[in-house]
């Protein structure tokens, strides 16, 4: 192998999820160890999901207001630096009330400026402290995904920012020799729409709202479905764009034909790909 960190990457729809998974039954066919974290898992080594952040006074005052859960607060608690993080989600049998005033400082509710200190020395700790021997470590959407939604969904912060946090952590994981792998998608509507048509109307209100509704969305007029197709438009074209300036090995396929086995044959081609050659593409 020629690399310890496989990340996939694409719009939703774009078959994010199911090509991690092939990859990873791929290469534990070949004998290779593998640590796959997809969308949402709370125990990602390289990302925050439903976890608070609070400085010390807020976490002291988290213990002192729900003092029949101090154990287990404690017991989700990392404390980096000065920080503190709770994993929120773990607390099943917690106060409604605790998780609400946990959920009001997750990591991706911080102002930018923290988050992006915070974003950075994860990625940080995950490379320095992770021994990367014999084990290829998948991850999806955190790279690309997370990072778009939270600087330009959210805060609408201009695209050279979001693209300089980008080529830091390039910076940081270039020891691992990363892989990313790049799912492109010629006609954004048709192929986020049957994803769309499949989730619940709670889902889809929600997505939309978050994309049209603050930050990039709320400054440009979007609205409706219309304007969620818009936003990801404008997404996978800056997210393309920004591919082209970083130091990492990538991999495009455009699979609006959803040849799988085709896209299957080249990705496992990439993972043998020679070092010393930046990206390459497929359509």
């Amino acid at each position: 192998m020629n690399t310890n960190l496989i990340i996939v990457e694409g719009i939703p729809g774009s078959g994010k999820s199911t090509t991690a998974n092939f990859m990873k039954e791929h290469l534990e066919k070949e004998g290779i160890k593998v640590k796959l974290y997809q969308e949402g898992d709370s125990s990602h080594p390289a990302d925050y999901e439903s976890t608070a952040c609070l400085n010390e006074e807020q976490f002291h005052d988290i213990l002192a207001r729900f003092p029949e859960s101090r154990d287990a607060i404690q017991e989700y608690t990392v404390k980096r630096e000065s920080r503190f993080f709770i994993q929120y989600r773990n607390l099943t049998n917690a106060d409604s009330s605790l998780i609400e005033n946990l959920a009001a400082h997750d990591v991706y509710e911080l102002d930018l400026d923290k988050y992006e200190d915070v974003s950075y020395n994860y990625w940080r700790e995950f490379i320095e402290h992770t021994n990367f021997s014999d084990e290829v470590y998948i991850f999806e959407c955190c790279f690309l995904q997370n990072p778009f939604t939270k600087f330009i969904a959210m805060h609408n912060a201009a695209p050279f920012r979001l693209e300089s946090h980008i080529k830091k952590i390039s910076s940081l994981i270039s020891p691992v020799n990363p892989l990313l792998i790049y799912l492109y998608q010629e006609n954004v509507d048709q192929s986020f729409n049957h994803v769309y048509e499949e989730r619940s109307q709670e889902w889809r209100q929600f997505f939309t709202d978050y994309h049209v509704k603050q930050g990039y969305g709320k400054a440009n007029g979007l609205e409706g479905y219309q304007g969620l197709v818009k936003f990801l438009k404008m997404r996978r074209d800056l997210e393309m764009g920004i591919l082209e300036d970083l130091p990492v090995k990538h991999l495009l396929i455009e699979n609006g034909e959803k040849d799988w086995e085709v896209y299957y044959e080249k990705m496992k081609e990439a993972i043998r790909y020679s070092e010393g050659k930046n990206c390459f593409y497929y359509f």
